[in-house]
């Protein structure tokens, strides 16, 4: 049984209480707390998709393959830096690689790389991802559009 409990008023509060107090101690279950942070926002996941739409008309690339390239190249180092079970996994990848089992260790790098997406990623994961991306496109002389309504929500930007 896995349950999240999202405590935003004393009454959350007293229910999560109850939920821990009513656990039968067999099996042992395991509680975990950490601040809440919202998962990315749809204006995000637009103006992603957008650019990488882009980016890849841009380099005559599927936008996909542009997206497994960005995951490669900038969201794996956020999961690695921000969840620790992650950067375990990837510790172990290097461990393989310098194993001496190179191809075995990029072929692992691939599969990860794929598995990874940005539905976990938090608002503020999002926007860096998004700032990597656009720097990146810059570096490539590919302009990327910077829809009002989409850009300054996305990016968190507070609109004067």
């Amino acid at each position: 049984m896995k349950q999240d409990i999202t405590i935003t008023t004393e009454e959350h509060r007293q229910q999560a209480l109850a939920t821990i107090r009513d656990l039968p101690l067999a099996p042992v279950h395991k509680i975990s707390i950490r601040e809440y942070k919202k998962d990315r926002s749809a204006s995000q996941n637009r103006l992603y998709w957008q650019w990488l739409t882009v980016i890849g008309d841009g380099l005559g690339e599927p936008k996909e393959e542009v997206a497994e390239r960005y995951k490669d190249k900038f969201l794996v180092n956020i999961y690695e830096r921000d969840n620790p079970d992650y950067a375990e996994m990837i510790q172990s990848l290097r461990s393989i690689w310098q194993q001496g089992m190179k191809a075995e260790a990029v072929n692992l790098r691939k599969k990860i790389v794929a598995l990874t997406s940005t539905t976990t990623a938090t608002v503020s994961q999002m926007a860096e991802l998004l700032t990597s991306i656009e720097h990146d496109a810059v570096s490539l002389n590919i302009c990327l559009p910077h829809p009002e309504d989409q850009y300054y929500e996305a990016m968190g930007i507070k609109k004067a």
